[in-house]
C-alpha cells in the first residue's frame, strides 16, 4: 500500500466517514485491515486541551468519524492519549465531546504507565526508553494526527504524534537528552515510532496549522485527510502539502539516503497527484532549540500542575 490523498472542506463527520470508508475499501477495507483486532486505540493529537478551533488537535468531528466507521464494523473503541499538558479527558471535553464519546460507547484514556522498549542504538542519551504500556491492552493502534508547522522540529505529522504514546514528563525530558541535536531526536522519535506499530495512520489535514506550532499558530484551510499504512510514506507525502523538503527535515535527514530514496519511490505516484500540490500561502513556523532551557522546564512542570489541579477538581465535581 501506499499514501491516498482525500480532498475535504469541512468537518462534517457523515462525509469524513464516507470518505474514509470508501478510500479503505482500495485496501480491502475495515474487515481486510484489522482482520482479527476487535480492541482498537485511537491516538490522536491531544498536544494541550484546546477548543478545536484552534487547529492545534486533532479536530473531533474527525476522531468521532473514525471511531464511529469502527464501531460499525463491530470493533471496540478507545482514545488514547498522553497530552504535553492535561488530560486526554480534558481536551475531548473540551471539544464538547465527551457525551458523545459517552453515547457512542467510545472510552477515552490517558496514558499514565511505562513498559520498557528497545533503545536507540548507538546512543547514550536513548539506550533505555519507553512507551506507554496500555498499549498492550489493544489489538491494532490506528493514528490520527494533526498537521502542522513545528518550531522545535519543523512539522508535525504521523511519526511525531506517536510521541504521545510516551507517558508524562518523559517526553521533555526525551527533548533534553539529545542537547539540541534534531537529528538525534528523530532517531529517538522512529525508534519510538516503531514500537507504537499503528496499523494505519489518518492525518487530519482538514484544517492546518501554519506560522507557528505545535500550537499557538494560525488554522489554515488544507482540505486534504491522509491516508497511510505507513507513518513515514504519510509524513513523506503531508511535508510536500505543506511545501517542504522532506529530505531536508529533521525526521528524514535521521534516515539512510538508501532509506529516503526508497520513500520517494514509494511515494512517487501520490506526489504525481494534482491534490499533492503544495498549499500557497502556507507559512512555516520560526525555529527554536529543541531542548528546553531550565526556565523553559520549571515553566512546564508548573502549567502541569495546574493541569493536573483542575483534573481533580473536575473529578471531585462528579463524585460529589
Amino acid at each position: 500500500m501506499a499514501v491516498l490523498l482525500l480532498a475535504q472542506d469541512a468537518y462534517d463527520r457523515t462525509q469524513i466517514k464516507s470518505a474514509l470508508s470508501d478510500a479503505l475499501a482500495q485496501w480491502g477495507g475495515i474487515e481486510q485491515l484489522l482482520a482479527g483486532k476487535q480492541r482498537i486505540v485511537l491516538k490522536p493529537n491531544f498536544v494541550v486541551p484546546e477548543v478545536a478551533e484552534h487547529a492545534a488537535t486533532t479536530h473531533p468531528e474527525f476522531y468521532l468519524a473514525v471511531a464511529e466507521l469502527l464501531l460499525d464494523h463491530g470493533k471496540q473503541v478507545t482514545i488514547g492519549e498522553s497530552p504535553a499538558f492535561g488530560s486526554a479527558e480534558q481536551a475531548v471535553t473540551m471539544h464538547g465531546a465527551r457525551e458523545e464519546c459517552q453515547r457512542l460507547g467510545v472510552q477515552v484514556m490517558t496514558f499514565r504507565q511505562a513498559a520498557e522498549i528497545t533503545g536507540v542504538a548507538g546512543s547514550s542519551s536513548y539506550r533505555s526508553l519507553t512507551i506507554a504500556a496500555e498499549l498492550a491492552d489493544f489489538d491494532a493502534m490506528i493514528n490520527l494526527p494533526k498537521l502542522k508547522v513545528h518550531q522545535q522540529f519543523v512539522f508535525t505529522a504521523a511519526t511525531k504524534n506517536l510521541y504521545g504514546c510516551v507517558t508524562g514528563k518523559r517526553k521533555f525530558v526525551r527533548h533534553n537528552l539529545c542537547r539540541n541535536d534534531p537529528t538525534m531526536f528523530a532517531r529517538m522519535l522512529l525508534q519510538n515510532a516503531a514500537a507504537a506499530a499503528p496499523v494505519l495512520n489518518i492525518g487530519d489535514g482538514i484544517v492546518a496549522m501554519h506560522v507557528k506550532g505545535p500550537r499557538g499558530g494560525k488554522p489554515f484551510p488544507l482540505q486534504r485527510i491522509v491516508v497511510s499504512d505507513c507513518y513515514l510514506e504519510h509524513d513523506w507525502v503531508a511535508a510536500r502539502l505543506i511545501g517542504l523538503k522532506a529530505a531536508e527535515t529533521p525526521l528524514f535527514a535521521a534516515l539512510s539516503v538508501a532509506e529516503r530514496r526508497q520513500l520517494a519511490d514509494n511515494c512517487q505516484e501520490t506526489l504525481a497527484d494534482p491534490l499533492a500540490a503544495p498549499a500557497k500561502g502556507f507559512r512555516q513556523s520560526y525555529r527554536v532549540p529543541i531542548s528546553f532551557a531550565p526556565h523553559q522546564f520549571a515553566r512546564t512542570l508548573w502549567r502541569s500542575c495546574l493541569f493536573r489541579l483542575r483534573e481533580l477538581r473536575r473529578q471531585a465535581g462528579e463524585t460529589s
